[in-house]
């Protein structure tokens, strides 16, 4: 018989689950999804094969399964880091930081194209963690144009534009430079949706010509990738 995890067949069942979705995002940062095994996933794990099957049909449902927790956990930092600021402006920079900060965390590896990897049949599934996610950003537009601390738009136009722009961005492994993508990132998108020059100052600009060192430029695919929404 195998062995129990955690202090009922409840708690069981839930860090069973939780370490096949830590195991599958661990392999899809190393790798292609084609290419990962429910063998891959199991071993990782440390759960055995049958196990996996008890909880997940196959690796599709497995994968869908990953994207609603991974957006649910990102979801509720976002919300936690938003507790206790009233103001729409300092949330659009809480927002924005922290999905550059926690992408990596909890979003799938940049060059999966989810629609590949999934059937039409469940397709519209694929809006359902990307919902989760754009709610927040929603209610914090609304608030700014509700406060004029921004201009009236389409909000919803708004939220494709945003994550798009955030889409190439990878934060460098030095602090400081961090920093200073951060607030660059922070600035360009909130003059880009109708913040004041003013209260969105751009910092002062630390990277050297781009034919200096070819490595400082972006991503140049970066405009094909989204985000979050693959639907």
């Amino acid at each position: 018989m195998p062995k129990i995890i955690g202090d009922s067949l409840a708690d069981h069942r839930q860090m069973t689950r939780h370490r096949l979705f830590e195991a599958l995002g661990q392999l899809m940062s190393e790798g292609p999804f084609d290419s990962i095994t429910m063998s891959q996933i199991a071993a990782r794990a440390d759960v055995g094969r049958t196990a996996v099957y008890n909880h997940f049909a196959d690796k599709e449902t497995l994968l869908l399964e990953f994207m609603h927790y991974a957006s649910g956990q990102f979801t509720q930092v976002l919300r936690t880091a938003l507790e206790g600021q009233s103001d729409p402006i300092e949330q659009m920079r809480i927002y924005l930081r922290a999905h550059l900060e926690l992408k990596d965390r909890y979003h799938l590896a940049s060059g999966v194209n989810l629609r590949g990897q999934v059937s039409l049949q469940t397709t519209p599934r694929l809006r359902e963690h990307a919902g989760m996610i754009e709610d927040v950003l929603l209610n914090i537009l609304r608030s700014a144009m509700g406060a004029e601390a921004i201009p009236m738009q389409n909000p919803y136009m708004l939220i494709g534009l945003i994550h798009s722009a955030l889409a190439g961005q990878n934060l460098p492994s030095s602090a400081v430079e961090r920093e200073h993508t951060i607030r660059a990132v922070q600035a360009f998108i909130l003059r880009a949706i109708g913040v004041p020059a003013e209260k969105a100052p751009i910092p002062s600009s630390r990277i050297r010509p781009v034919d200096e060192d070819l490595t400082l430029r972006s991503d140049a695919q970066a405009f094909l990738r989204c985000p979050v929404s693959h639907g």
